[in-house]
């Protein structure tokens, strides 16, 4: 989430950037809250409740669809890019780590403590539990994210020093180790998928890094269509023959998930889209040298964390003023479901522009992190990661009871993981009691914001 647009560039950037990274991005985000919002599938049970699943349960044939529009490998491609240029001088570990820290945990602890007040207010004046419980789950939920992309920062710096002597070892080695841990589903080793967040988003990191170097710019041009058509029959095969769901979302009811942990699917996926976005790259780089699409791909791009963080909210905000005028509910996958979706998203993009205007300022507040940086960056990036992962689990309707979704057979409480993050910010504010203990990292931690 590294968009490093300062404020006031509109399309002035810097000549260093690489505007085909930043249309990346750009396109990115947009399809991951476009995708949220078309997912959300509000319905009536036959008891009234209210149930909030997934079109994607009914709706079965865009399940292929989902290899276009799964686009969490694309941003650790532009991630990976840009920390590999972070990361080329020197010294600069720390004020990386806590830059990021920074940039991440400040928006999101905001978003937790909005959320974690709304839903004790909404339960106190007696807003059913359920829905409040719902809403608050589906609000939490993409600060998984976050964590992952903080714990693929925090082996950023060893994976350059791989990458610098061994270009593609790690392209070679990651997919078969994420093969091995698909094997580990439903079985007593379990846990051990959870690494493949690492090995199959380290992958997409590792692609970007192999941009960033200048390799993959020298290779001929119709090498990425034939690397696209070569996922897609893996992905054919692996969808058909092997055991991996052709959806790449999770959804109730799978054997196997392709999200839940990530599977090598998701790797293949990731190779699909860099593969097409490469090929694009001439004609792309080619529209963007042009002021209005560039100028959209800045706007986007300098507020890209508040639009990823309250999009979800905007839609809960949208969700509960038509509940609440009365606005029927069609049953999924029909035609009029998808009629009344068009309002639901025209309604959501205009609350959460919204919500954009009024919290995108918190992405460019001035560091107060220590400079030199504090030698505690990687316990505070752990920190960070971890309680942005134990309230993207718990959701924030119950602050002190552990619940919501199970992750390794374990559940959480949102409190105890809002304050981990709260102490993973702390800890990059903390001034070392000696300037010697940064061991030379003084320059500016903003620097590559």
């Amino acid at each position: 989430m590294e968009s490093q647009l300062p404020a006031g560039s509109a399309v002035r950037a810097r000549a260093e950037r690489d505007r085909f990274v930043d249309l990346v991005r750009a396109v990115s985000i947009v399809v991951v809250v476009l995708g949220h919002w078309t997912m959300a599938a509000l319905q009536r049970g036959e008891d009234g409740a209210l149930r909030v699943g997934n079109i994607m349960e009914v709706a079965t044939w865009l399940h292929p669809a989902t290899w276009l529009f799964q686009v969490m490998p694309l941003f650790f491609f532009a991630a990976g890019f840009t920390n590999a240029l972070a990361l080329r001088r020197p010294g600069r570990v720390r004020a990386f780590l806590v830059g990021r820290v920074e940039r991440v945990t400040r928006p999101s602890l905001v978003l937790i403590g909005v959320w974690l007040v709304l839903c004790a207010v909404l339960i106190a004046v007696g807003v059913d539990q359920g829905l409040v419980a719902a809403a608050g789950q589906n609000a939490a939920m993409i600060l998984w994210f976050l964590a992952v992309y903080l714990l693929l920062a925090l082996v950023a710096p060893v994976q350059v020093q791989v990458h610098r002597r061994a270009p593609w070892l790690l392209v070679a080695v990651l997919p078969v180790l994420a093969l091995l841990l698909d094997r580990t589903q439903h079985t007593p080793w379990a846990g051990l998928g959870f690494l493949n967040y690492l090995f199959v988003f380290g992958f997409a990191q590792e692609v970007g890094m192999l941009y960033a170097d200048g390799r993959l710019s020298r290779w001929h041009r119709w090498v990425w269509p034939a690397g696209a058509a070569t996922a897609v029959g893996l992905l054919v095969l692996l969808t058909s023959v092997g055991p991996y769901p052709v959806s790449m979302i999770s959804l109730p009811g799978q054997e196997m998930s392709n999200m839940l942990p990530p599977s090598v699917c998701v790797i293949l996926v990731g190779t699909l889209q860099i593969c097409l976005f490469l090929w694009a790259r001439p004609a792309l780089t080619r529209w963007l040298s042009r002021e209005r699409p560039w100028l959209a791909v800045v706007l986007v791009n300098r507020s890209v964390m508040t639009i990823f963080l309250w999009h979800l909210t905007g839609f809960v905000i949208v969700a509960a003023v038509l509940l609440g005028i009365g606005l029927p509910l069609p049953e999924p996958g029909t035609g009029l479901w998808w009629a009344h979706k068009l309002l639901w998203l025209v309604l959501a993009a205009v609350v959460t522009a919204v919500l954009v205007r009024v919290f995108t300022g918190l992405e460019w507040l001035p560091s107060r992190a220590a400079v030199p940086p504090t030698p505690l960056a990687v316990p505070a990036t752990l920190c960070v990661a971890l309680g942005m992962t134990m309230v993207a689990a718990a959701g924030f309707a119950h602050p002190f009871e552990r619940g919501g979704v199970s992750l390794a057979g374990l559940t959480f409480a949102p409190a105890p993981g809002a304050l981990l993050v709260l102490v993973g910010l702390l800890l990059v504010w903390w001034t070392p009691s000696r300037a010697g203990s940064a061991a030379g990292e003084t320059q500016s931690v903003g620097a590559d914001r």
